[in-house]
């Protein structure tokens, strides 16, 4: 299902590009396709701006299926299942696992605390 949904979306994207592309360089054309569609040439920048605001709507959906599955933390995590399930049985909580996890980064503050956060979350989910 997820595949098929990656699928739809490149597919949506490669067809705004194309559309997008012919209308940048067709702009204000009187012999343009999308005199068909729109008379005034007046109006191709904005088409063309909403062609475009679409592209990066797609693109960010796209990005947003794809999730866990480039997130370091949370492959990190995965790679690290046994020994979290070893800490599990120990009796050791999400959060006591996520702060020794995050002791071993070498990140500032900030990262640490963005990394903690999402230690948490997939932590909840593994």
């Amino acid at each position: 299902m997820k595949v098929r949904k990656h699928r739809i979306f490149y597919i949506i994207l490669v067809v705004l590009m194309i559309i997008d592309v012919y209308s940048i360089f067709n702009a204000g054309n009187p012999n343009s396709i999308i005199r068909n569609i729109v008379p005034d040439p007046g109006w191709d920048f904005l088409i063309t701006a909403i062609i475009s605001l679409l592209i990066v709507v797609n693109v960010g959906i796209m990005s947003s299926l794809n999730g866990n599955a480039t997130d370091p933390v949370y492959l990190s995590l995965l790679e690290n299942k046994a020994y979290i399930e070893k800490l599990r049985e120990k009796g050791k909580n999400d959060q006591e696992i996520a702060l020794s996890f995050i002791s071993k980064l070498n990140e500032s503050n900030l990262g640490k605390k963005i990394a903690y956060r999402k230690a948490i979350k997939y932590l909840k989910r593994i």
